[in-house]
């Protein structure tokens, strides 16, 4: 039985402080934008703080609710197949939408907007559970499970490529990859995956001018300051600037029309500019924490289809944490990816807050 009363403190603790930290950033980074040379804008600073304290308060529900369903409702093959059914059509549905910023990520629903692909690290994290739980000694088995998992894969990646999304694409693929390693999977088939899979990335990389230009950038990001390396130039003044302890809550400079969407992608180095490296120290060991939990309610779960689940869940946070931080750091190039519970935006917070609802629900079923 659950113990119906035993929540993980230590992984609630994390997450609602991670969320609370977000809140003030996004004030101190987005409180300016009302300043901005632009047609419907937002006409007042606390313009993103109100919208993202709904987020906040949904996502809070979304949890509430995602911990109390017991964890193995979402191991029934009916329930698989009607929400990968569901986020298919999401993500063709959204091929047909108009363009926001260049891109069709997003289904538009009058005071909300959903972005499909976020949801869709969910669903692949429990359509590889379901399968890889029934296939238990027959990981090698090309037909009955490599070949489901690669399709199941190339469809959903294949689809957010479209849009073209080319971060979350790689992101599926390494939480696919980090489950598959945790079930087993001998490593000569990572070997074989990825000398097929690399050149077709690399490729796809390339063939675009924009992602050619940011991999360029990446390499070179003092050769053209005024374009290409432009947000990774100043992402890295902005948390060079505040050193130890930062210059104070409220008074990063960066943020002043220097960094573009400082409080979405590039929130963390508003976190280094004003809170310094003691902030973003702390930031970096709250992600450790929630995903040293997850991963310790994943490993005593009482069946694999719960530590699967818990193991997809896990990393499915704090690869997405990693990349943003190393995007803002410059370490890799700069791509579209949201700092969890931290930067502003509903798809993302919500699925992640979800993903923390479940793993909480998986950590009261430890024995």
């Amino acid at each position: 039985m659950a113990r119906k009363l035993a929540v993980d403190r230590l992984l609630f603790a994390p997450v609602v402080l991670l969320v609370g930290i977000g809140m003030l950033m996004i004030y101190s980074a987005s409180a300016m934008q009302i300043y901005l040379p632009k047609a419907g804008g937002p006409s007042q600073p606390l313009y993103f703080v109100v919208k993202q304290g709904i987020a906040v308060l949904l996502g809070a529900a979304l949890t509430v609710g995602a911990m109390k369903v017991d964890y193995r409702f979402w191991n029934d093959l009916r329930v698989v197949r009607a929400g990968l059914v569901l986020l298919v059509l999401a993500l063709v549905a959204v091929l047909f939408l108009g363009p926001i910023n260049g891109t069709r990520r997003w289904i538009d629903l009058g005071p909300l907007s959903i972005q499909p692909s976020e949801f869709g690290k969910i669903g692949l994290v429990v359509a590889l559970a379901a399968l890889l739980s029934r296939r238990e000694g027959e990981l090698d088995d090309v037909k009955r499970t490599l070949l489901p998992v690669a399709g199941l894969l190339v469809l959903l990646s294949g689809l957010v490529l479209l849009q073209p999304d080319f971060g979350t694409a790689l992101s599926y693929f390494a939480i696919a990859a980090a489950m598959l390693f945790y079930a087993g999977l001998r490593l000569r088939w990572f070997a074989g995956a990825a000398t097929l899979a690399l050149p077709a990335l690399v490729a796809y990389a390339w063939s675009a001018p924009y992602r050619r230009a940011r991999i360029l950038a990446f390499l070179s990001p003092e050769s053209d300051i005024q374009t290409t390396g432009y947000q990774a130039y100043q992402s890295l003044i902005a948390v060079g600037t505040g050193g130890l302890t930062g210059l104070g809550l409220g008074d990063g400079r960066q943020k002043l029309f220097f960094l573009p969407y400082p409080y979405t992608d590039f929130i963390y180095a508003i976190v280094g500019e004003e809170l310094g490296l003691i902030g973003c120290a702390f930031v970096l060991g709250l992600f450790g924490m929630v995903f040293a939990r997850g991963m310790r309610a994943a490993v005593n779960a009482p069946d694999s289809f719960g530590r699967l689940l818990g193991v997809g869940l896990a990393v499915m946070i704090v690869v997405q944490a990693l990349v943003n931080i190393s995007v803002v750091l410059a370490l890799l190039p700069t791509k579209g990816i949201p700092l969890p519970f931290v930067s502003y935006g509903g798809s993302a917070l919500w699925a992640d807050l979800i993903a923390v609802g479940v793993l909480l629900n998986v950590s009261q079923h430890a024995p």
